[in-house]
């Protein structure tokens, strides 16, 4: 798992764009890396913290890494921490990237990472046509997202071109 995260952390610091960025490819040949990553799109509009993701499928040899991204749209104030995330009652895969120190993300740096949620293949296809939905807690409190199902798709589709 740990080589898994480090490989979506990599690809995760390269996809580059301005504002809410829209979906592309990345191909770095030196390390074998291949991977798409999806549009981002606002996944919780909370009166107090936006948070954005996007979705990222990556390949290495015969790794496959599937994420939901999320980023907190930096408000000057906050800066957001979560430990776990939850979906009906089942801890879901996920590792928090707030601790790097690494805020710019998409070529700016009104973002600041949060963390992502791993997706094993069927909750991938899952999220594919009923989304994701999750609840993130740890010491910044406890926040609600829906990543849509049209982001996961959009992500497959873009994995099916490389």
């Amino acid at each position: 798992m740990f080589r898994s995260a480090a490989l979506c952390l990599y690809v995760f610091l390269l996809t580059a764009s301005q504002g809410l960025a829209e979906g592309g490819a990345v191909s770095i040949p030196e390390t074998g890396i291949e991977g798409v990553y999806s549009d981002q799109v606002v996944i919780s509009d909370h009166r107090h913290h936006v948070l954005v993701g996007h979705v990222i499928v990556v390949t290495r040899d015969t790794d496959t890494v599937r994420a939901l991204v999320i980023h907190h749209r930096r408000d000057g104030v906050h800066r957001l921490r979560y430990a776990e995330a939850w979906d009906s009652g089942v801890e879901l895969p996920y590792r928090s990237t707030a601790r790097n120190g690494i805020g710019c993300t998409h070529g700016h740096c009104r973002d600041n990472q949060v963390g992502m949620i791993f997706l094993s293949s069927a909750m991938f296809d899952r999220a594919r046509t009923q989304g994701l939905t999750a609840h993130l807690t740890g010491p910044a409190g406890t926040i609600d997202i829906a990543a849509p199902p049209d982001l996961f798709v959009e992500a497959a589709t873009l994995a099916a071109g490389i």
